[in-house]
């Protein structure tokens, strides 16, 4: 009995045994029943997941302006290489810019090159990060140099990738320059002497052309939106001086000088050179002038070649014509701002000039994009060399941009050009200037070029002598600086420049 332990039998304890008991019952149903709750919460859970797939993300959009070829073949691109969802809406500069925007409802934006300062300067257009700058997929060491540098870039910051830039270039018909022994001019003074040679009846007779029909010796664009650029191409080589950045504007004070020495003796040449010729020109934008080219309607063209052509009747008369494509011509002169004189270019310096923004497409991610990086993603795709031989030489307004696009350069000419590869090298040597001058790609641009083009052309048309043409620029073109205001302006044209102010 020792070992055990003895309670006495009573009825308190009986009581308090059965209690202990209840409690006992209860805390067993109790975890019972959150076991039994634990194990079909999980069950409804995995249940939810099975029943409820993740939402997928909302499609990327994509905002093209003045390009449904473009468009076109972006998306053929991404409905065969890539997965996702993509939305792609167009619309044109003019509505863009028709109000002063605050959002952009994109996550990515592929616009000409020269709107990139009305773009950024609104804050609608996000800079690209230095990652992607550096990263081989971007490849930056491959961009020819002026794009790399300036064409893409804001100020002191990469705004943009590049999808396309074409130059002015001179194409020209081989077996007549053979037949009169002529070389491509370099200088524009050589070129006004080849086109007065090319216009003479005697030599025309001799020339591989046909004998009616209508003939030019050169067509330029001079259309609305090109007599402008005709005119800066020109000016490039007598203007850009090798210590001053600043050609169209004084930098300090936004004092226009389009009316100044250099562009008055551009706009005397190309005068010059359309006396007596067809008034139609005046209309001919760089599509039109290939066309001429093509059609054998002209010898020389200031254009660039593309493989968006609608090629024409006469095709069948003329075949395929032996073109080649030569640099613009330059000056041996240039025109110092410092002491308003002219003086002859150094010994190192050709004279040559590159004028960039005359054209070109480049994307850029909205600074309202839901998804930056897949819009950035996206853009980078579209440039790289793999994907761009498949969507750039759709649209008319792109052109070569990277070195590895050189040996796929016959992609973006068209049948015409025997010699595509030495075109690439070309337009990549072209990009390779020390000195080159920016098309205006200030805000306002359209209404600054739009006066521009007028004057050229009255000029042309004869209505007009080229100083007072240029004086009547210079004066509009500071009424619209004032109007857009003058330090937003200046500050502008500096980041147009590759500079901060």
């Amino acid at each position: 009995m020792s070992g055990l332990s003895w309670v006495p039998f009573t009825s308190g304890n009986v009581r308090r045994n059965h209690r202990s008991d209840q409690n006992r019952v209860k805390w067993f149903f109790a975890a019972v029943t959150m076991l039994l709750t634990i194990g079909c919460s999980r069950d409804s859970e995995q249940d939810t997941t099975r029943t409820q797939p993740a939402t997928p993300p909302p499609p990327l959009t994509v905002l093209i302006l003045d390009d449904p070829p473009l468009a076109e073949a972006i998306e053929r691109q991404w409905a065969a290489r890539a997965d996702g969802r993509l939305q792609i809406q167009q619309t044109t500069t003019a509505d863009l810019l028709s109000e002063r925007r605050r959002h952009l409802a994109a996550d990515a934006v592929i616009f000409p090159s020269w709107l990139i300062g009305e773009l950024a300067e609104q804050n609608l257009i996000s800079p690209i990060p230095a990652a992607t700058l550096n990263s081989p997929e971007f490849g930056r060491r491959d961009i020819f140099d002026l794009i790399r540098q300036s064409e893409i870039v804001w100020g002191e910051r990469v705004f943009a990738v590049p999808l396309g830039s074409p130059v002015l270039t001179l194409l020209y018909r081989r077996d007549i320059f053979e037949a009169i022994d002529a070389k491509p001019p370099e200088t524009w003074g050589e070129y006004q002497k080849l086109v007065q040679q090319l216009a003479d009846p005697l030599v025309r007779s001799k020339l591989p052309i046909e004998p009616s029909g209508p003939w030019y010796p050169v067509v330029e664009p001079l259309g609305d939106g090109w007599a402008s650029q005709m005119l800066l191409a020109r000016a490039a080589g007598y203007s850009r001086h090798r210590n001053y950045y600043s050609t169209l504007f004084d930098s300090r004070t936004m004092e226009p000088l389009i009316a100044g020495p250099p562009f008055v003796r551009a706009l005397e040449e190309l005068v010059a050179v359309h006396q007596g010729q067809s008034s139609e020109m005046l209309a001919f934008g760089p599509a039109d002038a290939r066309r001429e080219l093509i059609a054998g309607r002209c010898a020389m063209a200031i254009t660039w070649p593309s493989r968006v052509e609608d090629r024409g009747e006469s095709d069948a008369s003329t075949g395929l014509l032996p073109l080649a494509a030569a640099e613009l011509p330059g000056s041996r002169e240039v025109f110092n701002l410092g002491d308003q004189k002219w003086h002859p270019r150094s010994r190192t310096e050709d004279g040559r000039a590159t004028l960039l923004g005359v054209a070109g497409r480049i994307g850029a991610v909205s600074s309202f994009s839901r998804q930056p990086q897949a819009a950035l993603n996206l853009l980078v795709s579209l440039s790289s060399t793999d994907w761009s031989e498949q969507v750039s030489p759709f649209s008319e307004s792109t052109g070569l941009y990277r070195s590895s696009q050189i040996p796929l350069a016959s992609s973006w000419l068209g049948p015409d050009f025997e010699t595509a590869r030495s075109y690439g090298e070309l337009v990549r040597d072209i990009h390779r200037r020390s000195l080159w001058l920016t098309s205006l790609r200030i805000p306002g641009r359209s209404r600054y070029l739009t006066e521009l083009d007028k004057a050229v052309q009255a000029a042309v048309a004869g209505d007009l002598a080229p100083a007072e043409a240029l004086e009547s620029v210079a004066d509009q073109w500071r009424e619209i600086t004032e109007e857009l205001g003058i330090e937003t302006q200046r500050t502008a044209y500096w980041r147009s420049l590759g500079m901060e102010p």
